[in-house]
């Protein structure tokens, strides 16, 4: 079984990759290139992952990536990199800010989706599973704060329903969801966290690989509830 992962050198993205690793899939992670010096990617090495460059602003990186990877397979691509959800107030959101934010977190995603569909169509039931949060779930925005990045992750969730849709009137065998991994200690929460990282991705892992055709276009926390958008 083939895995690719979308941004995987650190937090969540590295940790799945582990938990694939172990399971004896072909993983394949990708790391920005400003990063690829950074420590983090000979712990990503050390899982026996291939690693492919991929910037989320910039489709030509995304391009290359698919000309590097071939013609294999890709039975789950995972969509993980993320920026952080600071700042909380609505008064210091930036047009800047909204841009980088729907960018890496929206169309990126759309782009890896796109450009590796050839490969996500050799696998008998490939599962597309993008790494979003409550924060996009305009239903259950309670309290507000991190503007730009509710609006980012609102605009994934959409994409990727989309998708799901789109999948399906094409008749394509690829299922599409978003997911919530809970808040954990990652470098973009500044290690704060509520939820443990094993016990989250051990349970991420499950929903990942019980995924069915009928799950396209959810929205799936961590533990399998189904959240709204």
């Amino acid at each position: 079984m083939y895995s690719l992962l979308a941004s995987a050198n650190r937090g969540i993205g590295l940790n799945l990759a582990k938990a694939f690793a172990a399971l004896s899939w072909d993983v394949t992670g990708s790391v920005r290139p400003q990063t690829k010096t950074d420590p983090s990617v000979k712990e990503l090495e050390a899982t026996g992952a291939k690693i492919l460059e991929i910037e989320f602003l910039v489709e030509s990186s995304i391009i290359r990536a698919t000309k590097e990877y071939g013609d294999k397979p890709i039975d789950v691509l995972l969509n993980v990199g993320g920026l952080s959800p600071n700042p909380k107030p609505w008064q210091e959101q930036t047009s800047d800010l909204f841009m980088e934010k729907f960018q890496t977190m929206a169309v990126g995603r759309y782009l890896t989706t796109k450009h590796f569909l050839p490969n996500l169509e050799k696998s008998p039931s490939a599962r597309v599973v993008n790494v979003s949060s409550t924060f996009g779930s305009v239903t259950d925005n309670t309290f507000g704060t991190c503007m730009a990045y509710r609006v980012a992750k609102a605009s994934l969730n959409q994409v990727m329903v989309t998708f799901a849709r789109e999948f399906e009137n094409e008749g394509q065998n690829i299922t599409v969801v978003c997911v919530e991994p809970g808040f954990l200690p990652t470098r973009l929460t500044g290690y704060d966290f509520v939820d443990d990282m094993d016990t989250s991705i051990a349970s991420l892992m499950k929903v990942i690989q019980e995924l069915k055709k009928e799950d396209s276009g959810s929205f799936i926390e961590w533990s399998g509830k189904r959240l709204r958008f």
